[in-house]
């Protein structure tokens, strides 16, 4: 059932605006040592991610945990992003 109004976007977490919430559907970097690093954050495929800032640096909130990261990584997190 299609419901007027809504809609779900793809995108990189860096091109998203403040305040954007979505879940995670993919974290991919060349560098492993950034995908390893987010894993141990705590930053997982299927959870609910906020975009709390973009500048001077990208604050997430994963869960009750809030991670400055830069932009190279915020490209790494891909994002479903629901909106209604």
């Amino acid at each position: 059932m299609i419901t007027q109004g809504f809609s779900i976007c793809y995108s990189p977490l860096s091109m998203l605006t403040n305040k954007s919430q979505g879940f995670i559907t993919a974290i991919r970097n060349k560098d492993e040592k950034i995908v390893k690093k987010l894993l141990a954050m705590g930053v997982h495929t299927g959870m609910q991610i906020t975009l709390e800032q973009t500048f001077p640096s990208f604050i997430i909130r994963v869960g009750r945990t809030r991670i400055a990261i830069d932009k190279e990584i915020a490209s790494s997190i891909k994002v479903r992003v629901v909106s209604h």
